[in-house]
């Protein structure tokens, strides 16, 4: 479980937390059944409060990423294929919405938005 944390983002620490392990099981790199560290141990490491580490944790498990045992510890649950989808679709519209929002903020209409994509998709 990799995170790397940015003073000068600025999503709040939970936030850069919660995307990074969230991404990490959608892309299969955390597996099913793996227990995560404690969150003491995670905010140590991170050198951060142990508060964002457990927001973070609450709003995974409240997604349905994890699920915590009591004094067994905090486990990654294993996601059907269409909640992975439903899952990715999500994260993947909220990144979409907020890029156009940022070109819609630059003046950019509908259409050259839509031609910047597509120029960008072509590039991959």
């Amino acid at each position: 479980m990799d995170i790397v944390l940015s003073a000068a983002s600025d999503k709040p620490i939970y936030t850069q937390i919660y995307e990074q392990i969230s991404g990490q099981i959608l892309r299969g790199e955390i597996e099913p059944g793996t227990r995560l560290p404690p969150i003491r141990s995670v905010a140590l490491d991170l050198r951060v409060s142990v508060i964002p580490v457990k927001q973070a944790w609450e709003q995974l498990e409240r997604e349905g990423f994890i699920s915590t045992a009591a004094g067994r510890g905090t486990y990654v649950r294993q996601l059907e294929h269409h909640e992975i989808d439903r899952k990715r679709t999500g994260a993947a519209k909220e990144l979409l919405a907020s890029a156009v929002a940022g070109c819609k903020a630059l003046g950019l209409s509908s259409e050259e938005i839509k031609d910047l994509a597509a120029s960008i998709l072509k590039s991959d």
